[in-house]
């Protein structure tokens, strides 16, 4: 009983210990606070669950330096690996992303982290573990019993209260993926039918032997023509040519209508979730994604 209880307090401090750690380091990063944390509270589970399990699996070999080191680095890293990979399955986005970290592994993991991870928990196992494992020692027990009460009442609550708010999240992601998808369709098809017919003029050309310069010749003399047409003959032109930028700009409209869409979607979505937004600047990456294919489309 006394071992359950003393791995209920490491995972609370620790899982406070980590989320200052995040907040400092984000804090350097972009020069203002972030709550680096899915859950709204000043926790980050994930280290907490890393720690507990770092304590329990090495213990028994803490006193070897080497063997603490690697299994430290192997065992943080294959959870930040499962953790990475679950999350992005789920909702489609990186929570974190190494990509740009050389020799990283899909993103999620990455050796320079693993290498840091190693050095923190053997720090912490040989210096600050035993220090807080003392300090848990000392703290009397209906007091300690009294906190991990308030501490675990208060994360669940939270977990209750963050799901419907991530799982909107996640729905309304598909939501924008769906919506980029129909509306790279949507130019792509106008990009086709020029493509087409410039290919179609271009093979035209390469079949019957005529050059540029010739196909330039031939255009300024229908166009000679044209202007030398009798009146009926300019009004059916006048109005074949007013039918074509017609079908252009309402085609062009479709296009804007689905781009303002696209960006109120984007402003919705920014507004509702801006704390996880600002938490993990790499869940950006599909929006940066999307409007990158608007500015293309304008």
């Amino acid at each position: 009983m006394e071992y359950f209880y003393n791995l209920l307090f490491y995972f609370m401090i620790y899982s406070f210990a980590g989320w200052c750690g995040e907040v400092v380091f984000a804090t350097i990063r972009h020069g203002r606070f972030v709550n680096r944390g899915m859950l709204h509270g000043a926790y980050c589970p994930i280290y907490g669950f890393g720690l507990i399990i770092v304590i329990v699996c090495l213990t028994p070999i803490k006193d070897s330096w080497l063997l603490l080191f690697v299994g430290s680095a192997v065992l943080t890293t294959v959870l930040e690996f499962i953790t990475g990979f679950v999350l992005d399955k789920i909702f489609g986005r990186r929570w974190w992303d190494y990509s740009n970290k050389k020799f990283n592994i899909g993103g999620y993991i990455c050796p320079q982290f693993t290498i840091v991870w190693g050095l923190a928990c053997l720090l912490i196992m040989k210096v600050v573990q035993p220090a807080i494992a003392f300090a848990v020692g000392l703290i009397w027990k209906p007091v300690g019993i009294a906190a991990l009460c308030l501490f675990y009442a208060a994360i669940i609550t939270d977990v209750i209260l963050t799901f419907p708010e991530v799982k909107k999240l996640r729905n309304e992601i598909r939501l924008i993926d769906e919506l980029e998808k129909q509306l790279t369709a949507v130019s792509d098809s106008i990009g086709s039918g020029l493509s087409d017919k410039t290919s179609q003029a271009v093979e035209f050309s390469k079949e019957h032997g005529i050059t540029p310069e010739e196909m330039q010749k031939k255009a300024d003399e229908l166009k000679a023509r044209l202007e030398t047409a009798s009146d009926g003959a300019k009004q059916r032109n006048a109005e074949r040519l007013s039918e074509l930028k017609g079908n252009a700009s309402e085609r062009r409209e479709e296009l804007t209508a689905r781009i303002n869409e696209l960006n109120e979607k984007l402003s919705e979505l920014k507004a509702k979730h801006k704390r996880l937004y600002k938490a993990f600047p790499s869940f950006k990456n599909g929006r940066k994604k999307l409007k990158k294919v608007i500015s293309k489309k304008k």
